[in-house]
């Protein structure tokens, strides 16, 4: 897959403020659904349901709230699992335990965001930095592979750091993606446009597969497709990517299946 940047979108990137993504907020862009996961649970489905009927999603995108509301979350995430059949990308801005990120891969997340190490290599952020490198390991060892992410804020450091970012979450097995949410005064469009076309180079150079992350892609980033597809070539990749899912799905289910018969056998 080669991604090309197109300028109009880098332009509409750059001159207009992102929207931060906000765990009380329900939004609809394009083929993503932005989820709030501390919104009501069975409202938020019926408002979701009556949207997907209108129009299908490709990726429904949940942006979990502080750690106080985890539990609140958690069941957010295993309702629509439980109601749709739609790839689900959860962001969380802390720090996991292993037991926690594992139970929010049971609850259904197909796609993990979590928070990076600190850009700048300050003593102070070696806790931060030790406890992000062991979520990422738990993580990459729970999820399949290529299914941990994380969102670099990039309009609050500088593109020599940010490489060096790109550079660390790959060599771990972790999809680095360029947050520039919210304007930055400090980068200039070449700046931004070298940085996403490092990341680009990075993700061909290690192979990593970028389908399921595309339509959140195609939103945040200048990146267009390089080749077009035909008619019966989306056809096939949709049956692919429906093929994949299922079979995550039955991965998630045996893993399931595999921590209760654990729990029973420990008399819990």
């Amino acid at each position: 897959m080669k991604l090309e940047i197109d300028s109009h979108k880098l332009g509409r990137l750059y001159d207009v403020a992102q929207g931060a993504v906000n765990s009380d907020e329900l939004r609809r862009e394009g083929r993503v659904f932005f989820i709030g996961a501390n919104l009501p649970v069975y409202s938020t489905l019926e408002t979701m349901y009556e949207s997907y009927c209108q129009e299908s999603s490709e990726l429904f995108h949940v942006s979990f709230g502080g750690p106080e509301n985890f539990e609140q979350n958690i069941e957010m995430v295993r309702q629509i699992k439980r109601n749709f059949s739609i790839r689900i990308m959860g962001r969380i801005g802390y720090h996991l335990s292993e037991s926690q990120i594992e139970r929010v891969y049971l609850a259904g997340v197909d796609i993990v965001d979590l928070p990076g190490t600190p850009l700048e290599k300050n003593p102070a952020d070696d806790d931060n930095r030790t406890k992000s490198m062991a979520a990422f390991k738990a993580a990459t060892e729970i999820f399949t592979r290529w299914s941990v992410v994380s969102s670099i804020p990039a309009g609050q450091s500088t593109p020599q750091l940010v490489r060096g970012s790109i550079d660390e979450l790959l060599r771990n097995n972790v999809i680095p993606l360029l947050d520039f949410a919210g304007k930055s005064n400090s980068w200039s469009k070449e700046e931004i446009s070298d940085s996403f076309r490092y990341i680009a180079a990075k993700w061909r150079h290690n192979r990593v597969p970028l389908k399921s992350v595309m339509p959140l892609l195609r939103l945040t980033t200048p990146f267009v497709l390089a080749e077009k597809t035909g008619y019966l070539r989306e056809v096939i990749d949709k049956l692919e990517d429906r093929r994949i899912l299922a079979t995550s799905d039955l991965r998630r289910h045996l893993r399931t299946r595999g921590a209760e018969a654990s729990f029973e056998s420990a008399g819990l």
